[in-house]
């Protein structure tokens, strides 16, 4: 496909954000190969995204002109490409690989849930996987049946979301008993629950409080755990409490924030945990 082709097909499309209408591409070539996704917001707006593979490596992972469109009216709830941190609806890059990422930016006035559903492959030999990337929970989800569903605070997202192709394969040792694995968790005043982890001797487990009084965590662990490092984040990606140096297996941690949804790093010799905690009211 001509270069000017391309040009003419990928700039034919609305910036309406509530009613993006992209043309129809004509796709008669197969080295273009086509992903569109479609994002709801909570605000109930809408947006279709493309993403184009160049067989020829005529587009690159940067700004290509005549292969990217840009947004030249940002809207306040919006998905778009991020391209050397500014919004795009269509990206053009090179040849596809299954080992790349490609960066969202996620913009929302108002807290509440948003989705974003694989609507089509086109041009593509074999079935592809296609996933969101969660950086800050470090989640993969895939979208190929099922659409992605998060619920996110009021805030702009640069860093956190991505589109995949490969989840990275998690190898578990189970001569190391350090493993461990914990699901969320809803808080609710100060009642408290004991994690039991997976794949470690039941002697070893997590113990997690919540004090809605004095807006605190309470975290005790075994000591064979080797916790290095507590970071809570909230769903922003922005760190509320870091905590380095743990020589105790209890720990008091002063929350100064009131987002109630919240996102623990507990790092161990080992890996790092990721805990999702909802901290609500009796």
């Amino acid at each position: 496909m001509k270069k000017a082709t391309l040009i003419t097909l990928l700039l034919i499309t609305s910036f309406t954000l509530a009613n993006t209408n992209l043309a129809t591409l004509n796709n008669s070539n197969s080295g273009i190969q086509i992903i569109r996704l479609d994002y709801n917001a909570p605000n109930g707006a809408s947006r279709e995204l493309v993403l184009a593979f160049t067989s020829d490596n005529a587009a690159t992972d940067g700004v290509d002109y005549g292969y990217d469109a840009a947004v030249y009216a940002p809207f306040s709830n919006d998905l778009n490409w991020l391209i050397d941190s500014n919004r795009y609806v269509i990206q053009g890059v090179g040849e596809f690989q299954n080992t790349s990422q490609y960066l969202f930016g996620l913009y929302s006035e108002v807290s509440g849930e948003a989705s974003i559903t694989l609507s089509s492959l086109e041009n593509f030999n074999t079935t592809i996987n296609v996933y969101i990337f969660d950086a800050l929970l470090n989640t993969y989800t895939n979208i190929n049946d099922t659409p992605f569903v998060s619920t996110i605070d009021a805030g702009d997202y640069t860093d956190r979301f991505y589109i995949a192709f490969m989840e990275p394969e998690v190898v578990i040792d189970t001569d190391d008993v350090t493993d461990v694995t914990i699901d969320s968790f809803d808080a609710s005043g100060t009642n408290d629950e004991i994690f039991t982890p997976t794949l470690v001797l039941p002697k070893k487990k997590l113990k997690l409080s919540y004090f809605e009084n004095s807006n605190r965590l309470n975290l005790s662990f075994d000591t064979e755990a080797s916790i290095k490092s507590i970071t809570i984040y909230n769903y922003k990606g922005n760190t509320v409490q870091s905590i380095q140096s743990i020589n105790n297996n209890k720990i008091d941690i002063p929350l100064n924030t009131l987002d109630k949804n919240l996102i623990l790093h507990i790092k161990t010799e080992t890996e790092t945990i990721v805990k999702q905690i909802v901290l609500t009211t009796i």
